[in-house]
């Protein structure tokens, strides 16, 4: 009878436990024909990039609803491997998402993660400040919403030796 010993069993149960920890990016932004293309690419010729299936992200600068679509204005920054914008990643430049549902802007809130999917469709002129300025345009086909990062603070706990009464009797004005 052949027996797996252990040390045996832990190395193959090793890169199963290691797969099962790796992020999975969401369904709704899976597509097989995304092109990598950066935004910075796309901001010096837009026109030679217009139909080509992008991959985006960022959080949302501000929501402008109109009679028959929704436009976004996202600030980009790269993504994660789950497609989520990093954090802390310095800013690509601005975009414009365009949708013809109506995207509540008390959900849709400044500050919020988006991730979309969907065609570049050109640029759009938004005033920033005073200055006009041309945006690449993506008409989206679908998108992530991420929730907002909850940043979690543990309680420092000062080391047992602080608290240990022994270490008072010595203290000057113990006895008095």
């Amino acid at each position: 009878m052949n027996m797996i010993k252990p040390i045996e069993r832990l190395l193959l149960w090793f890169p199963i436990c290691l797969l099962s920890a790796c992020a999975t990016p969401p369904t709704e932004l899976q597509a097989p024909d995304v092109e990598p293309l950066t935004l910075s690419q796309v901001n010096q010729n837009p026109e030679v990039y217009r139909g080509r299936r992008v991959r985006w992200g960022g959080t949302i600068l501000a929501v402008e609803n109109e009679a028959d679509a929704t436009w976004v204005q996202v600030l980009g920054k790269p993504l994660d491997s789950s497609w989520r914008p990093k954090e802390d990643a310095r800013p690509l430049g601005r975009f414009l998402v365009s949708t013809e549902a109506f995207l509540d802007p008390a959900i849709y809130t400044q500050g919020r993660e988006l991730t979309v999917l969907g065609t570049l469709d050109g640029v759009a002129e938004r005033t920033v400040g005073k200055r006009e300025i041309q945006l690449p345009v993506v008409r989206i086909e679908s998108w992530r919403l991420w929730p907002k990062r909850v940043e979690i603070q543990t309680p420092y706990y000062y080391p047992y030796w602080w608290y240990s009464p022994p270490y008072y009797r010595y203290w000057p004005g113990y006895y008095w």
